[in-house]
């Protein structure tokens, strides 16, 4: 009753009436919701096709099948005999579904595709599996070699596949090396266009009409077709772009396609890249945003940095002493398309291995936004069947990125 009194007595007194100022919500917090413990190393993961399945990868060799709040007990697909020993950065990184599709349209089986270091020669080896018919399994006796690259240490390779909305599969390779005195290799091998270390790739597996385990696409960006004086000096037709030193994960982002890529640096910087048919990255005559100094003596790996035609990162951090809120080993992650972080919708979301922290990506303004100080340390970002954001940590946990309110 007082309130409506004082409110007809300013009304009737002609005194002025406003609207108080709208406060504007605060914005979200987030945190981890755990789906699932004990895990083995689990270090990426798939959807199942339209399933509602995950697919997760353990870097021993083994694949299962995560549904309905369980993983099932038996692997979907085992390569323990085929995956090296966990030596330096070795073993299963990544699986890829065939889509359906492409299967369909030349007559045979969708295969899954992993990408692994293979025991006996420590060679990075991209082999293909055909699915079972009710998909309760890869047949690991069907297995087709499709690539093979040797590297000449155990560190630094990549190991990313999937295929593209082009239907092409697509394959990232590290440089291989991890002694500072391979810096100095002229030609290094990332900037070595006949190599195909430090580089993605763009293959066409299982070309109709052919027995080849895969064919180069014409309109690749080295090839004779699209240049011919680069592949007449014995460019290699397969590399989609080049000059990455360990390129662990990429993704396509549903919104535009658009190739995004973590790098992860060498002393000093850590980067996301924007990837385009026939680019140079810059590794190592670059590291981030800055030309690149040799870790032990200081000196600028190549007196040339300024001059090489590189395409810049679109978001970069540093380490520590450089950077205290950075970390020191980039985890490549997704475009956000769950419904349910509708304050996320659209952005690029990556982590740091090391420092356990996890940011947001705006592409259109370049605004990167902390979410988590502390997420763990995780070994892959995914997608889930229905676009979840999902964490996979080196302690086998596999959560789920969630609101929270604000504090």
């Amino acid at each position: 009753m007082a309130l409506t009194v004082l409110a007809a007595a300013l009304s009737s007194t002609g005194a002025a009436q406003q609207a108080p100022p709208a406060v504007p919500p605060s914005p979200p917090g987030y945190r981890l919701e755990v789906l699932a413990t004990g895990l083995r190393l689990p270090v990426a993961a798939v959807p199942l096709y339209d399933t509602g399945a995950l697919l997760v990868v353990a870097l021993d060799g083994s694949v299962f099948r995560y549904q309905d709040g369980r993983v099932e007990p038996d692997p979907f697909l085992s390569l323990a005999g085929r995956v090296t020993g966990l030596l330096g950065e070795q073993g299963l990184f990544s699986v890829a579904l065939e889509p359906r599709e492409r299967a369909a349209a030349r007559g045979g089986p969708a295969h899954l595709v992993a990408a692994f270091t293979e025991a006996g020669t420590n060679d990075l080896v991209v082999a293909a599996y055909p699915l079972l018919p009710d998909l309760d399994g890869a047949d690991g006796e069907g297995e087709v070699v499709l690539l093979r690259q040797p590297m000449p240490q155990p560190f630094h390779h990549g190991g990313q596949v999937a295929f593209g909305p082009d239907g092409m599969l697509y394959v990232s390779i590290g440089d291989g090396q991890q002694d500072p005195a391979y810096l100095y290799d002229r030609p290094h091998a990332a900037q070595d266009l006949s190599s195909l270390r430090g580089k993605v790739l763009r293959l066409d597996p299982f070309p109709q009409g052919s027995a080849a385990p895969y064919a180069v696409p014409s309109d690749n960006p080295f090839t004779p077709a699209t240049n011919a004086a680069a592949a007449a000096a014995g460019a290699r037709g397969e590399v989609w772009a080049y000059g990455f030193r360990n390129p662990w994960k990429f993704t396509f982002a549903p919104s535009d396609g658009a190739l995004l890529l973590a790098d992860v640096g060498e002393d000093r910087w850590e980067e996301i890249d924007l990837v385009a048919a026939g680019a140079n990255y810059g590794w190592p005559v670059r590291e981030g945003p800055e030309c690149f100094h040799h870790p032990e003596d200081g000196t600028l790996v190549a007196g040339d940095c300024e001059a090489l035609a590189t395409v810049a990162p679109i978001a970069y951090y540093g380490h520590p002493g450089t950077d205290e809120a950075g970390g020191k080993s980039v985890v490549g992650g997704v475009e956000v398309t769950d419904r349910e972080l509708p304050s996320l919708r659209g952005a690029y979301l990556f982590g740091d291995f090391i420092s356990g922290r996890l940011w947001a990506l705006d592409r259109a303004t370049g605004e990167v936004r902390p979410l988590l100080e502390r997420a763990g340390a995780m070994l892959a970002i995914v997608a889930g069947p229905q676009g979840e954001v999902l964490l996979l940590t080196v302690d086998g946990t596999l959560a789920r990125l969630r609101e929270a309110p604000a504090e």
